[in-house]
């Protein structure tokens, strides 16, 4: 047992792919690797069309996977992370896609990796994410999780963003521009690097708030702890949730957002070296 992952008595792991792409070949593969180990391979349904695989439901290839493979970019990734934190799962990221910041290796390697595996040669990390908690005029309360990051963005483009943060009732902080963005650790070399703002190791207990193209020529990057919980209110505003998914500020009364207690469980090889990961997609000495 390594970080609640039995890996000697894993029977099934599940699989699921990007969007809209065709990967069976890359699926057969893995299929054969696995059932080599005698594991079964459980797949998303909308991850292939092929009559011979069995295809579950996402909720349920979760309750019945040991793990759960993402194959595809960071998008990929970062949409299961939601999913991976919510059943308490592991997830394995496999790159098909193409910059794969957060996702390690091919399936051409993935032999290799499992056979390390299986003789508990790999580590798990738990990058936080954040959480938000959307509150309604009508008293009703939904908890959101951000794997990346939480972005406040100008509803109409002729009009200046303004967002206000308070802290334990007080004003913390006040932007106006574009918008604003709060970004985990993980999210940091994201939407908050092309924003000018800092790299954050992933593992780090902090998040960072970075306007987006601010009014105000003194506004920068802040670094904040974890357990620093930060109540925005703004108008005319649109908050999109890692990329994926956008609420209207103007139908919550409240929005909060943390940094959460937990993480998601990423298993890696043993031998990742994330500042090596930096150098080489973002060209450092080149």
């Amino acid at each position: 047992m390594q970080d609640g992952i039995d890996y000697k008595n894993i029977k099934k792991i599940g699989l699921v792919t990007r969007p809209l792409s065709n990967l069976d070949a890359e699926i057969s593969s893995l299929r054969a690797l696995l059932e080599a180990r005698g594991v079964e391979l459980l797949l998303f349904r909308e991850s292939s069309k092929r009559e011979d695989l069995v295809r579950y439901d996402l909720d349920e290839l979760f309750q019945k996977s040991d793990f759960v493979i993402s194959l595809g970019g960071d998008g990929t990734l970062i949409s299961l992370c939601k999913k991976a934190f919510e059943f308490d799962r592991a997830i394995l990221a496999m790159n098909a896609g193409k910059l794969g910041f957060l996702t390690d290796f091919c399936v051409a390697e993935a032999g290799e990796f499992l056979g390390a595996f299986f003789e508990g040669d790999f580590r798990v990390e738990r990058p936080l994410m954040l959480e938000l908690i959307l509150e309604d005029e009508g008293g009703r309360i939904w908890q959101k999780n951000a794997f990346n990051d939480a972005v406040f963005f100008r509803e109409l483009s002729h009009s200046m963003a303004h967002i206000e943060l308070f802290r334990e009732g007080k004003k913390f902080n006040e932007y106006f521009g574009d918008g604003l963005i709060v970004a985990t650790p993980i999210g940091s070399t994201a939407y908050n690097l092309s924003a000018n703002g800092p790299i954050i190791y992933t593992l780090a207990e902090v998040f960072v708030l970075t306007p987006v193209c601010s009014h105000s020529l003194t506004q920068r990057s802040i670094v904040l702890p974890q357990g620093f919980e930060l109540e925005v209110r703004a108008k005319d505003c649109v908050l999109c949730v890692d990329g994926q998914k956008n609420y209207a500020v103007n139908d919550f009364k409240s929005i909060k957002v943390r940094l959460s207690d937990k993480g998601v469980r990423l298993i890696r090889p043993k031998n990742r070296d994330y500042f090596q990961i930096l150098k080489e997609k973002l060209s450092w000495g080149k």
